[in-house]
């Protein structure tokens, strides 16, 4: 059966709930109580007005304004607003919801053109401005995007558009999302944390006000909860309700506290703060979420991207902006030894393009209940820097005939370089129906025949002055040091290896 065949009318956003029943405690309680002498709990669709007040108890599947999809049951045209839609996870998005008729809003104030600008780079994979990307979407896919330029910070314009449009589901992509950028400097520092955390809380306000049954999906990361020396499990959010702690002979439950953060740069400070803000908002006013733990994404391919070149998403390799992966890809095609900080045994979750974008779908369709905070760590798989390094070597020599070598660096980040990593990512399979059917290898190979076209090649080059690290966390100057380079197939791994529990053998 379709995973969101059973939900009921409790998890959609066309529920109205206020006027009709009681909330009692806070969102997390669960403690909701009708109002007046009924014993029911009864609610109205603002999709179906003529059915008046009823239980919510319609499943998706046995209600006409809900359709199966591949992905699972979505609401027919269903609203969805993505904040940064022109970004490379917003603009990929917005493609594939237009694709399944979704109705696509956005916002964007091109903060990250501006930022890689600044830095003296561009998406290697050229882009169009909005305008002409906006009008090959309606040429290629048939896809009419609403789309208004605006900061997340300017409440009125963001009040007033979302007030038009009234989303059913809202995507949060609209943060300066750089851990180095975050630290080079207190100007840098500053303007993540004032765009991503003031904007994520004004955000907050204004769906209370406006459209408090709307689906918040917030793009969040793995790198919230570090990398526990411990060997801690990272629990998607919550501890599970069977957590115990022990401590002086005693025992307590831990189930349904947050679990532990410990962020890795001031980018990831903020993400922290917001998972707190949403936390709250859902506890004191009922509001709906999804905070989505995403690991390292890659690639540059879906099915609506490749439909022609106009529709592209960015694709950023230099230091600030360009993720492991697709730097790595970058510097095989460009002859740059891959560059791993240290020893290499960094161990992270990670995730392509594809899947990433599955997994939102996915999510969009199946809202969480009034008041919940719910959480999902949206990873399908986790490897080691020096693992991803030879996995990309391997393709660029083997089916690209480029000669490749890796070269160990000084680290420029203050982090372990040995560490145990355990992530239970059980949601997205078990809940959702998410099953990966993506190779880490597969993913590459598409990446590099986007990368070895002799346009994106020319651009590679000329940002090769931007592609290797210079942002040191500990505020030092210089450049950083060669430590060794080697041959890919040379080194032997250490003794961590990183684990993924879905639920299930692996």
């Amino acid at each position: 059966m379709t995973h969101n065949a059973q939900k009921t009318c409790w998890n959609c956003p066309a529920a109205k709930l206020k006027g009709n029943v009681d909330f009692r405690g806070c969102g997390q309680s669960g403690r909701i109580v009708p109002k007046g002498e009924s014993k029911q709990i009864m609610i109205e669709c603002k999709r179906r007005p003529g059915l008046g007040h009823f239980e919510p108890t319609i499943e998706f599947q046995n209600c006409p304004e809900w359709r199966e999809t591949e992905y699972g049951y979505l609401l027919e045209d269903m609203r969805v607003m993505i904040l940064g839609i022109d970004g490379y996870l917003g603009w990929t998005l917005a493609l594939k919801l237009g694709n399944l008729g979704c109705q696509v809003s956005g916002i964007d104030n091109f903060t990250r053109r501006e930022l890689v600008d600044e830095k003296g780079s561009q998406s290697v994979v050229p882009i169009r401005p909005i305008d002409e990307r906006l009008e090959a979407a309606k040429e290629v896919l048939d896809i009419d995007i609403n789309f208004r330029e605006m900061d997340l910070r300017d409440e009125d314009k963001l009040r007033d558009f979302i007030q038009e449009v009234e989303p059913e589901s809202i995507v949060h992509y609209a943060e300066i999302s750089s851990a180095p950028y975050s630290m080079g400097g207190m100007k840098n520092a500053v303007e993540v944390q004032d765009n991503n955390v003031l904007g994520t809380l004004k955000l907050l306000h204004i769906m209370k006000d406006e459209v408090p049954t709307t689906s918040l999906v917030k793009l969040g990361t793995m790198g919230e909860m570090g990398s526990p020396l411990t060997g801690r499990p990272l629990f998607e959010g919550l501890f599970p309700s069977d957590a115990k702690i022990e401590w002086e002979d005693k025992e307590w439950s831990l189930g349904g506290e947050m679990t532990p953060r410990d962020p890795a740069s001031f980018y990831h400070c903020s993400k922290v703060h917001d998972t707190y803000n949403i936390y709250e908002s859902c506890k004191y006013w009922w509001m709906r979420s999804m905070d989505v733990m995403q690991g390292i994404i890659y690639g540059v391919h879906t099915e609506e991207l490749a439909q022609d070149k106009r529709l592209r998403t960015r694709l950023d390799v230099d230091e600030a902006f360009g993720t492991l992966i697709n730097r790595f890809v970058s510097q095989a095609v460009s002859d740059i030894p891959l560059t791993v900080y240290g020893e290499g045994e960094q161990i992270r979750g990670m995730i392509p393009l594809r899947d990433a974008m599955e997994c939102m779908v996915r999510l969009i369709g199946s809202p969480s209940e009034p008041g919940q905070y719910d959480v999902v760590n949206q990873i399908s798989g986790v490897h080691k820097v020096k693992e991803v390094a030879e996995t990309v070597a391997d393709v660029a020599q083997n089916e690209f005939d480029l000669d490749t070598s890796i070269q160990r660096i000084e680290n420029p980040r203050v982090e372990p370089e040995q560490h145990p990593f355990y992530a239970i990512a059980r949601k997205l399979p078990k809940e959702f129906g998410f099953e990966s059917n993506i190779s880490m290898h597969e993913e590459v190979e598409k990446m590099f025949e986007v990368l070895t076209q002799e346009r994106v090649k020319e651009r590679i080059r000329e940002n090769r002055e931007v592609i290797l690290p210079e942002t040191r966390w500990d505020s030092q100057d210089g450049e950083l040091g060669v430590i060794e380079e080697y041959e890919p197939g040379e080194k032997e791994m250490g003794r961590y290896k990183g684990k993924i529990d879905r639920g299930k053998e692996d």
